[in-house]
């Protein structure tokens, strides 16, 4: 990931805005600064004021940031990133459905997942990086813990391989599949699972258990776009469905993070089997209340690897350096105040840069 003129590396960070659904005090994308070699963060101000980007997401080619707008009738926007981390809005089109919580760029789609009626909506996109096609598909069913799970409720994608999306449906217990923006079967999960978040790792998908707090490991075939629920292991290390709700997942080297809303912590665990178990290691202090979102920043060198915590009811982030012989969290001390942040981007300013330089034409002599 590239940063700027000093090594400082950008991120994005989408909020809860006055007009969003849930509302917040947030006034849109917020652009950060973060030094990767002592985890101290600065304030960039804000790079583009937009209603309730919850969710965030980068294409490259050409550079390009998605935003879910979260609100009754949903709607997803594209901005053009520069050189010097501006944004500047493209096109904006509905999701076909509300509350959209969840973006992904796979290709040249993007994939948006809409909770409220877990319509999923895949846009196909043009060679600017704006709208060219736009389909929904709708789904049915629920679950057993009744005050979550009346209906279908689409929390996010990933890209299990090529050809196949991954969405959780956090209503139906299930992995829903979809291939060349067609559904094309499901993953079941274990009633009450409440999917929210995943995380991809080799033949294995890591799904967070929002209702249960458990981490649930399924084996991908991606010949056949079909899984295998393997195991679920607590998100705690003990057992605490009804008190921790998880949030965030991701892979990193040996290691699965997973963010615990109510625990506040970070939980660590270990592959083993090679992949096809989880260890719990250590759960340690998230930084703040309700960490939703987080991201790695990787080093550079001799720089060390960090995670950076969106602390939703903490109006804050926080920076947590990656021990690397033992993938532990240690918090290193710095926050930055900002409104409810809840999804955290890193955008590779560095490579944008030097591809816009190299796509300058020269004058000729």
């Amino acid at each position: 990931m590239g940063g700027s003129a000093d090594g400082r590396r950008l991120l994005l960070v989408g909020t809860y805005t006055p007009d969003s659904q849930p509302s917040g005090e947030g006034e849109g994308i917020h652009r950060v600064w973060f030094d990767p070699l002592t985890g101290r963060m600065a304030d960039g101000g804000v790079a583009a004021r937009t209603t309730g980007p919850s969710f965030l997401a980068f294409r490259e080619d050409p550079p390009t940031v998605y935003a879910v707008n979260e609100r009754t009738e949903g709607t997803v926007t594209a901005f053009g990133v520069d050189g010097r981390a501006d944004l500047t809005e493209l096109a904006q089109v509905s999701t076909g459905g509300g509350s959209p919580c969840h973006v992904l760029a796979t290709g040249s789609d993007l994939v948006v997942t809409n909770y409220a009626n877990g319509v999923v909506s895949v846009h196909g996109l043009s060679q600017d990086g704006t709208f060219a096609t736009s389909t929904a598909l709708t789904h049915t069913g629920s679950g057993p813990v009744t005050d979550r799970q009346e209906g279908p409720h689409a929390h996010s994608a990933v890209a299990p391989d090529a050809r196949h999306v991954l969405v959780a449906d956090l209503g139906t217990d299930e992995l829903r599949v979809l291939r060349q923006g067609e559904q094309v079967g499901v993953v079941a999960l274990p009633p009450g699972t409440g999917p929210r978040h995943m995380t991809v790792a080799g033949e294995y998908v890591y799904v967070a258990g929002e209702l249960d707090s458990r981490v649930h490991v399924v084996r991908w075939d991606s010949d056949t776009g079909t899984g295998e629920h393997l195991e679920a292991v607590h998100a705690t290390g003990k057992a605490a469905a009804g008190d921790n709700f998880p949030a965030e997942i991701l892979h990193h080297g040996g290691y699965v993070y997973l963010s615990n809303r109510g625990a506040d912590q970070i939980a660590v665990f270990a592959l083993r089997d090679g992949g096809a178990r989880l260890e719990h290691v250590v759960g340690v202090s998230a930084g703040g209340a309700w960490p939703r979102n987080f991201t790695v920043v990787r080093g550079h060198h001799e720089e060390p690897d960090h995670l950076v915590v969106a602390a939703q009811n903490g109006d804050s982030l926080a920076s947590l350096r990656l021990d690397p012989d033992t993938g532990v969290p240690v918090d290193t001390g710095h926050r930055l105040a900002l409104p409810v942040p809840v999804c955290v981007l890193p955008v590779p300013l560095r490579r944008i840069r030097r591809t816009a330089a190299s796509s300058t034409p020269h004058p000729s002599s």
